[in-house]
């Protein structure tokens, strides 16, 4: 179903996609699936962590993504709304181990440009030059209005990652591999639903701006040690579906050939389909939000032209005190700040901004409400039933005083010799006392 509606669609025959490449490619492609291959033996072999293989994953299988200037790879996490216990809709995060999107581009990146490092480089590199669409300060400002309030970023305020075409989850054991499948699949629904709300029609947003703008897609992969699977998304009928494409182990060779030849076809279709279409889909919001701008924009030329009359006025009235002190009243302008302020442009935010600090108010109430319950379950179990102002507070206990000895404390080196002098005890002192000894008895 994947290869009859989704937009693009890696070629599964892998021979067939080996032979037309260059013999160059085709040894790039030979050491990077030898290295992958023998990694994750080694890592079998020593029985190594989850962390191990996520390293593995991201150096082996996602190196050329990760060194793509155009992309960016993270360990980052998405927020999403979901109803609590009490029916309230409130924020949740979750933390996929690797998330692939776009970058953005802040002024200094805007205004130098990418450059090839490479001499003698023939390669196109129209693909990785900073766009202007792409823009943090633009992104930043669109997402904060409300006639807009696009979430461009899985942390809702950000434009660090934008528009992610690729999710990753990793496990050490194939017996977690229920837990990423469920995993995969939130985060493909939320990432999903992000990319339908840019395909919209800012003006209307109950039709997508092309006929072609509701076929978006998204590709997931999930390691469960050396086992490999590899996932498209997409949105059909106002549900998500997931489909597995390719599955195998890379401890043989041929499979790992396999992922690596997969992974390439999904960063091309990244920079050449997904880039462009984030893109061409961004200027009717930018546009919205331009829009919007429109009255403070009108505000600020009309305080332009009043004060260049009043400063005209001035010059010819200069001699009058009265005029004078009309044209300093009239001669006041406003920054943008001030007439946006006058206008209440900025206490107009976005439904996602109240939500994420409601969101926020009720974890750090809950939170208050936890520590004072768990402070009177202590105050109640304490068998001394001490009073609170007698508790000993957090931390490490005071030392207990010890007494100091008053005794003079002895010097560094060899004691002093004794001054009473030892008696030497002879053999006629003995007898002398033991014949007294005897005489005594008698008596």
């Amino acid at each position: 179903m994947a290869q009859s509606w989704a937009r693009f669609c890696p070629n599964l025959n892998i021979p067939q996609y080996r032979e037309p490449l260059s013999e160059e490619k085709k040894k790039e492609l030979d050491q990077r699936a030898d290295k992958l291959y023998k990694r994750a033996i080694g890592n079998q072999l020593y029985k190594s962590s989850e962390f191990s293989w996520e390293v593995s994953a991201w150096h082996d299988a996602f190196g050329l993504i990760m060194d793509d200037q155009g992309l960016r790879m993270d360990k980052r996490p998405y927020e999403f709304v979901e109803k609590d216990g009490t029916g309230q809709n409130v924020m949740k995060r979750r933390i996929p181990d690797a998330t692939l999107g776009l970058k953005t581009y802040d002024e200094f990146d805007l205004k130098h440009g990418y450059e090839c490092t490479v001499p003698d480089c023939k390669e196109d590199h129209s693909s990785k030059q900073p766009d202007k669409r792409l823009s943090k300060n633009r992104l930043r400002a669109m997402m904060h209005n409300r006639e807009c309030g696009l979430v461009v970023d899985g942390v809702w305020g950000k434009t660090d990652l934008v528009f992610p075409f690729a999710l990753y989850e990793a496990k050490k054991r194939a017996s977690s591999f229920e837990a990423a499948e469920e995993q995969i699949y939130h985060a493909c629904k939320t990432y999903l639903a992000m990319l339908d709300d840019l395909a919209r029609n800012p003006d209307n947003v109950a039709e997508y701006q092309t006929e072609d703008s509701s076929r978006y897609q998204l590709f997931a992969f999930t390691s469960c040690g050396s086992y490999w699977q590899v996932y498209v998304a997409w949105n059909l009928l106002d549900r998500c579906h997931v489909e597995t494409i390719w599955e195998g182990d890379v401890k043989e060779f041929s499979r790992a050939f396999d992922l690596i030849c997969i992974v390439d076809q999904i960063h091309d279709y990244a920079v050449n389909n997904h880039r462009p279409f984030v893109m061409r889909h961004l200027e009717a919001w930018h546009a919205r939000h331009e829009k919007s701008l429109e009255p403070v924009r009108s505000a600020l030329r009309l305080d332009a032209a009043i004060s260049e009359d009043s400063m005209s006025e001035d010059m010819e009235s200069s001699d009058s005190d009265s005029d004078d002190e009309n044209s300093d009243s009239s001669g006041q302008s406003y920054d943008f700040g001030v007439i946006a302020s006058l206008m209440e442009f900025h206490s107009k935010l976005p439904e996602w901004f109240h939500l994420k600090e409601s969101s926020k108010m009720t974890r750090q109430e809950k939170a208050r409400q936890t520590r004072e319950r768990n402070r009177k379950l202590r105050q109640s179990q304490d068998p001394n039933n001490r009073s609170p102002g007698k508790q000993r507070g957090r931390g490490r206990p005071a030392k207990a005083e010890v007494t100091k000895n008053e005794a003079p404390k002895r010097k560094r080196g060899r004691p002093p010799k004794t001054s009473s002098k030892s008696t030497k005890i002879t053999k006629n002192s003995c007898i002398i006392r033991s014949s007294t000894r005897r005489q005594v008895n008698a008596t």
